[in-house]
């Protein structure tokens, strides 16, 4: 072979070799980041669709025993009367297999436990009472997670046949249909809004948040009450349903102030100021010789005034007049500064100055702070 031609053909190896070595290290790149992204787009999406997977248990029999194909047409039913639903279902014959035993289930621990083996989230248990030829139907949707009752079918049929608790069965399947559909559709949702913001969110007495607030909540009938300081407080008895977003929303009135305005704690706090300082002038006076203007009207031979100042009802009647009214017009003040740094919260601005202080000590009356 000429050596020309050699030196091209390890050139063009080199040049392949390397080509190839370059496409290799730039697709590594795009692998990486594609494997790296979907971890996080998967959580959100399981998240958004969480499917609802119910194990249905075999129908338990109590009392009187029931022939095998009988206890195989009430499973037949139960499960047909479940089908007709949007969520997956896990047949009493795949449980058994998953969890042999299932049939006696009946505490919170078994129910997570099958819940478990069968991935599913809810798990249906059915129990059939016969009594010569009465029966009791109960039908119970639990939670697999915890083991909780989620919802609750019963019904009794006097003197039947199987084929009538068959249909007790597709009734009560048909109540829990009902629900496993609106669990399809996610948990119910309150959303509340009101005027002023800042409200507190009571369900059944239980504080939830304040406004804007917006959470899941359990589903049924429950009492909504909302209430503010200084506000009027409203309760609202509403129904939330799974997979429905239920909005409400309140204007709050104010509290209608039994208190006179501003100017008016003053008028009052003068005057009682006023009573307090005559109750303390009439009791310097009291017992002292009548005089009017330093002189005496009816002097005796030794020139003495017999007559004496009598000012017990006046010092009385002004102390507790001056009193009262003194105790007002600082009650009208503290409710006025109040109200104001409210209004001033609400608004986003600072309140200015301390708050008012009222005091009363011996033949002295104290008030201090900013109004």
């Amino acid at each position: 072979m000429p050596i020309g031609l050699l030196r091209l053909s390890w050139s063009a190896r080199l040049v392949a070799t390397y080509t190839t070595l370059a496409l290799s290290v730039a697709t590594v790149p795009a692998t990486v980041v594609a494997r790296t992204a979907e971890p996080d787009d998967a959580p959100a999406a399981a998240a958004k669709a969480r499917p609802i997977r119910t194990a249905i248990l075999p129908v338990a029999i109590e009392g009187d025993e029931l022939p095998e194909a009988d206890r195989a047409q009430l499973n037949e039913r139960l499960v047909e009367g479940l089908r007709r639903s949007n969520v997956d279902l896990v047949t009493p014959s795949e449980v058994e297999q998953a969890s042999p035993g299932a049939a006696s289930c009946r505490d919170a621990a078994c129910y997570t436990a099958i819940a478990s083996a069968t991935g599913a989230t809810h798990v249906v248990r059915a129990v059939v009472q016969a009594q010569d030829r009465d029966y009791e139907v109960e039908v119970f949707l639990v939670d697999g997670r915890d083991g909780a009752q989620v919802a609750a079918s019963a019904d009794r049929c006097r003197i039947c046949g199987v084929a009538e608790v068959a249909d007790l069965l597709d009734a009560a399947a048909a109540t829990l249909r009902t629900k496993l559909d609106n669990l399809a559709q996610g948990p119910a949702t309150l959303v509340v809004a009101s005027n002023p913001v800042g409200a507190r969110v009571n369900i059944d007495g239980e504080l939830k948040g304040t406004t804007p607030f917006n959470a899941p909540v359990l589903a049924g009938k429950h009492v909504l009450r909302i209430s503010l300081e200084g506000y009027i407080t409203v309760e609202r008895e509403v129904t939330f349903v799974e997979g429905i977003e239920e909005t409400q929303s309140f204007e709050l009135e104010k509290v209608p102030s039994r208190l006179p305005p501003r100017p008016w704690g003053w008028v009052s706090l003068g005057i009682g100021i006023a009573g307090l300082g005559a109750a303390a002038a009439f009791t310097v006076l009291d017992d002292r010789p009548y005089r009017v203007g330093g002189a005496c009207s009816e002097p005796d031979r030794a020139g003495e005034c017999p007559r004496l100042w009598d000012t017990d009802w006046i010092i009385f009647g002004t102390a507790v007049a001056g009193a009262g009214l003194a105790t007002l017009g600082v009650a009208i003040l503290l409710n006025s500064a109040k109200r104001g740094k409210k209004s001033s919260v609400e608004a986003g601005k600072p309140s200015a100055g301390r708050r008012p202080h009222f005091g009363i000590g011996p033949g002295s009356v104290g008030l201090r702070g900013r109004f």
